[in-house]
């Protein structure tokens, strides 16, 4: 905190020191000359009101951020209001008691102990009522330009997603490799087109959703390993295995098409040493595992690949994705997200 923010804190310290020595004096007005020992005594009273006001919303603070910890608001309201009334009460006691030290004992009298007793209390409940719905509102605020951020990092990945699609690469490959089916297995590439033809719609459909169906994303995944498969052949083998229970379970949008590609594109594949991808799953995500193959020139990345699943998971359900890897395998595990559509 700077020290001009310190410097209003402490301002408003004192105005309510001020405001909480005014309602005492209201409650139980005095009655003494203006002498220069009164005078003496009003400040004298201020000087240790504002220690007791400073004392109080301090510890109040400090109380209430401890409790968002252990008792949040959202999930356990009632036992935070008793928890922090009765702690806010103690401390209020404890400054009481404390002040009562400060100044001789014969200055108050039960009722005057009383009234700053309820009236500080009244006081301090009302400023953490305050400082809650502050806190209440730099979350939402905090949360809005989270999601603002979010918003534009996941359009920025659809676009770079489909400058993918469409990058000269992608198309040359895939025609060339068109071009060799067309003379050796018409029937095989007209299969190939319409597989194409699937990726390019599955992407057009979902291009709106962030999250989609675990079954939508193993159609597309299909069609895109398709086209790998035809041209790599026996090189690439590929096995899934994905239990027809988790089909509705929720997937960030072509998480598993980054994935293999990155897979793809980090190993070197030939007939001699085959790429091998294992497409699994259970209740809590998926796991996308393939062999190490060390391609000895390192091919150029999009930069979309596991940097950008890692944050989309952070950003659209603050999960972690698990990558591990060892001298033979490598894998990654994606969480599932929960589905709204």
């Amino acid at each position: 905190m700077t020290f001009q923010k310190k410097g209003f804190k402490f301002i408003g310290y004192f105005i309510i020191g001020v405001v909480f020595y005014g309602m005492l004096l209201l409650i139980n007005p005095w009655d003494y000359p203006l002498t220069k020992e009164f005078v003496l005594e009003v400040l004298r009273d201020l000087a240790v009101t504002f220690i007791g006001v400073l004392t109080i919303m301090e510890s109040s603070f400090w109380v209430s951020k401890k409790l968002d910890k252990h008792f949040p608001w959202r999930s356990a309201l009632t036992k935070r209001i008793f928890i922090q009334i009765g702690i806010l009460m103690v401390i209020v006691s404890s400054v009481l008691f404390l002040s009562r030290l400060l100044i001789p004992d014969a200055y108050y009298d039960e009722t005057t102990v009383r009234q700053v007793f309820v009236t500080g209390t009244v006081m301090c409940i009302l400023f953490s009522a305050v400082f809650t719905a502050a806190s209440f509102f730099i979350q939402w605020n905090t949360a809005t330009v989270t999601l603002a951020k979010y918003e534009e990092k996941v359009a920025k990945a659809e676009l770079e997603f489909l400058k993918m699609q469409i990058d000269p690469h992608f198309l040359f490959n895939n025609f060339s490799t068109l071009t060799s089916l067309i003379e050796e297995d018409s029937q095989l590439a007209v299969e190939y087109v319409q597989q194409l033809s699937n990726i390019y719609r599955h992407v057009l459909k979902d291009k709106e959703h962030h999250v989609v169906p675990l079954k939508e994303e193993l159609e597309f995944i299909r069609s895109y390993l398709f086209l790998y498969e035809a041209r790599y052949q026996e090189s690439l083998m590929v096995k899934i295995d994905i239990p027809d229970s988790l089909m509705n379970k929720g997937i960030a949008t072509a998480t598993m098409q980054l994935l293999v590609e990155n897979a793809i594109k980090h190993n070197s594949i030939s007939r001699q040493s085959p790429l091998k991808i294992e497409i699994l799953a259970d209740q809590d995500g998926i796991v996308i595992k393939n062999n190490i193959n060390p391609v000895t020139t390192q091919r150029a990345s999009k930069g979309i690949g596991l940097k950008n699943i890692t944050e989309r998971y952070q950003l659209l359900g603050n999960e972690v994705v698990s990558i591990k890897h060892d001298d033979d395998f490598f894998w990654v595990r994606v969480p599932f997200l929960e589905l709204k559509r």
